[in-house]
């Protein structure tokens, strides 16, 4: 019987399958097929549209020291934003989750306005704030600083800015979900404040880091925008190049054994991120 029911139910839910995976195949799927065979052809000639399995885009990356400093220089970006920007959201998440729903929901709104303008005018706004005003500051305490943009700094800076709303929404959503009579037990137990937070709501709050920290080291690896405007021309990361060998060269083979790369590179990262965090779930 009990069967029987869970197949009616199946059956019931089965038609709403089918937007996402079209979406799946259509969008996520098949543009990752094409990517991986066009890393792997390249033509025999030039004149006749002949081509031929090969391994030499990976080869000829591989062999180039400065495609090798490109990806460092963008996965090592990337990892400082992420964890700056965790260090930044952590505190702002649980401070909205322990307010007032009313207070929340303005509180979120807050966070998210960003996100309501263009990504291009919000690093154009940061640009001119660290030509300006930031500057300014800075000058107060060492005259000799004359720019605050073209380095680590301001590419840090644009990544966390633009990111925020990413880290913050993922953990305020499980914070504001926590039952808080885990806490209160904690609390009656003899637990102080901080072995509360360490042995219970770190925990408990992991599965909306995990999703923050994806989202943000993913989006600030691959950035375009940001290296462009922040980095005043002295950062060539690896967003850009790929867009350089698609757009501006049109070698799409190279290109898209570039993203490849990356994509192999960010799994594992990624890979590695879920075990450490499944181990502390365990602990």
């Amino acid at each position: 019987m009990e069967k029987v029911k869970y197949r009616k139910t199946r059956n019931f839910y089965l038609p709403f399958l089918i937007p996402y995976l079209i979406i799946l195949f259509g969008f996520i799927l098949l543009p990752m097929l094409f990517i991986l065979v066009y890393s792997v052809i390249d033509t025999k000639s030039q004149d006749l549209p002949i081509y031929i399995l090969t391994l030499e885009n990976y080869r000829r990356f591989f062999e180039t020291v400065l495609y090798i400093r490109c990806i460092g220089k963008s996965l090592y970006l990337a990892l400082m934003s992420t964890i700056v920007c965790l260090g930044v959201c952590y505190p702002i998440s649980y401070f909205i989750a322990k307010r007032k729903p009313g207070t929340q929901a303005l509180l979120v709104l807050l966070v998210t306005a960003p996100m309501w303008i263009n990504m291009l005018l919000r690093t154009l706004a940061i640009k001119q704030v660290l030509d300006g005003p930031l500057l300014k500051f800075v000058q107060w305490f060492n005259p000799d600083v004359n720019i605050l943009i073209g380095n680590d700094f301001s590419v840090i800076f644009g990544m966390v800015y633009n990111y925020i709303p990413y880290m913050i929404l993922p953990i305020y959503t499980i914070l504001s979900k926590l039952d808080s009579r885990l806490i209160e037990a904690s609390t009656d137990l003899g637990a102080k404040n901080k072995i509360t937070f360490l042995r219970v709501i770190a925990p408990l709050s992991l599965p909306g880091v995990m999703s923050g920290i994806t989202i943000v080291f993913l989006s600030s690896a691959t950035t375009i925008t940001i290296t462009k405007y922040l980095g005043e021309g002295r950062y060539f990361l690896i967003g850009n190049l790929i867009e350089t060998e698609f757009i501006t060269n049109s070698r799409w083979s190279f290109g898209s054994a570039i993203s490849v790369i990356l994509l192999i590179f960010i799994m594992v990262i990624m890979w590695i991120m879920n075990k450490i965090g499944q181990k502390e779930k365990l602990d």
